[in-house]
């Protein structure tokens, strides 16, 4: 009911109002031990909203007062059968759903473009993964999403196989076809696992594309924080049906999450779903109009193009998420990562993610006229500084399409002594450390997998137009570890 205080947050203000003295954990005690500066950077609520179970505020390990009621109020906002909250991210989500249904040595039919917390679930789980390649598309130079075609012809060649995971929407806002990969899961009996962790809003609008859950997901991963305005790190976790045990889920999120989860993302996960619950619709309404009225300006700067609907059927494209602004900067002759710098740098705007030709920016709730505005300026200022040219050099991605070969398995390979060598001799070793370009945190090399020639030409493209990189042990990336019991595979 509108207007009804949430679980959680009633919680907390009981427990804080029946306390006179704290002799319990956090140590600050409300505020009154933090530093000034602390309370002048964060404030005193925060601090006052810092309690732990010993405080009387109920506990995640084993919820029985607010926290409870939340998270039913989340399984039913979202339509799952169980939901829990999170206080260790999408991350936890992840490597939770795979040690519940995939065992030791087990397969999982994965999509290569998943994030890094996916491959330290297959770490963590001993999982050997069976990958989904992704789909090129020539006309945007991309690998995106996933053909049910493809997990067809997987399942059939390894019958084994525990669960499907795939995710969706990715950082662009493309989704891949999850209902046909829900159908083909559970006509092998098997789960479909979906990192939605980018498409927490899809559940609160018809114009948005169906949420997983909707589309017969069986576990789903979410991050309220990246689109409903929870705090960072506060996450959601969603089963639906009998094909996973919610039992062994508990108790791999026991292992996983901190015993002492913070109040603050707790309490903010609870605010987020209560608001949706009752406005989702009317504020995701505004914010899908700013979002089309930023598009519209946007595409009547000279040289910039911002893709729309129109992108879902194309190649590794279902659907498209339509508060993803997505601007091609490839006209210009920039790199997305340099529009990105030029954009903070000159007008204080700050993309949610950049490629070789490409600028992602997110629409929210939180957004005005005044950020379309901003927005606009910014990008006609950005093409009003780059000159044209007669020529523009096209920036074409030297990411490779073949998966590299898998000789030992993540889980083996995290176990492998491993030395440092330098990148012009890695050729044919394997590698024993993730590699990704980041954000989104997609491996460009998985542990356990053999150093291509073309994987080094595509690191050295990225590192080169100033990606970040992220995985590897050697911070200047000049060296990749890589096993000193796999040798390099002979010429």
């Amino acid at each position: 009911m509108p207007g009804v205080e949430p679980a959680l947050a009633r919680e907390l203000r009981t427990a804080w109002a029946a306390e006179t003295h704290s002799f319990h954990m956090p140590a600050h005690k409300g505020g009154r031990g933090a530093p000034p500066l602390a309370h002048e950077l964060l404030g005193t609520a925060a601090f006052i909203a810092d309690l732990s179970e010993l405080g009387g505020f109920d506990y995640l390990h084993a919820p029985a007062g607010g926290l409870l009621e939340a998270q039913q109020r989340a399984a039913d906002v979202f339509g799952a059968d169980r939901s829990w909250f999170l206080v260790n991210g999408a991350t936890v989500g992840n490597l939770a759903a795979l040690l519940a249904v995939v065992p030791d040595g087990g397969k999982v039919l994965l999509a290569r473009g998943s994030h890094r917390s996916v491959y330290a679930g297959l770490v963590f789980a001993g999982a050997v993964p069976v990958y989904l390649p992704p789909v090129r598309n020539a006309a945007l130079d991309g690998l995106f999403g996933v053909d049910p075609e493809d997990a067809r012809r997987a399942l059939e060649a390894h019958p084994d196989i525990c669960a499907i995971h795939v995710t969706s929407p990715n950082y662009y806002g493309f989704c891949v076809p999850v209902a046909a990969l829900a159908r083909l899961a559970h006509d092998h009996g098997i789960p479909l696992i979906v990192d939605e962790a980018h498409g927490t809003h899809f559940a609160f609008h018809p114009d948005f594309p169906r949420s997983a859950l909707a589309d017969d997901a069986d576990l789903v991963v979410h991050s309220p924080h990246k689109t409903l305005g929870s705090l960072t790190q506060s996450s959601l976790l969603h089963v639906r049906g009998t094909r996973v045990d919610a039992g062994r889920l508990a108790a791999a999120l026991q292992m996983l999450q901190s015993s002492s989860p913070s109040a603050l993302l707790l309490v903010s996960l609870d605010l987020a779903c209560a608001a949706m619950a009752d406005s989702g619709y009317e504020r995701w309404s505004v914010a899908l109009d700013l979002a089309a009225e930023g598009r519209r300006r946007l595409n009547k700067i000279d040289r910039l193009e911002v893709y729309g609907a129109d992108l879902a059927g194309e190649p590794g494209i279902m659907e498209t998420d339509p508060i993803k602004l997505v601007v091609d900067v490839g006209g210009l002759g920039l790199t997305g990562f340099a529009a990105a710098a030029w954009l903070r740098a000159h007008r204080g705007l700050n993309p949610e993610f950049a490629d070789l030709r490409r600028l992602v920016c997110s629409m929210t709730v939180a957004d005005d006229d005044s950020a379309v505005d901003a927005l606009v300026d910014g990008f006609s200022a950005l093409a009003d500084a780059v000159p044209v040219v007669s020529v523009t050099a096209e920036i074409a991605s030297e990411w490779p399409t073949e998966i590299p070969e898998m000789v030992l398995t993540p889980r083996q390979a995290s176990q492998q002594p491993a030395r440092a060598v330098p990148l012009a001799d890695a050729a044919g070793m394997v590698v024993t450390e993730m590699v990704m370009p980041y954000p989104p945190g997609i491996p460009l090399l998985v542990p356990g997998e053999r150093i291509t020639p073309a994987v080094l030409v595509a690191l050295d493209q990225l590192r080169g137009a100033g990606c970040r990189l992220v995985g590897m042990a050697d911070p200047t990336g000049d060296t990749l570890g890589c096993s000193e019991g796999a040798e390099p595979a002979s010429a």
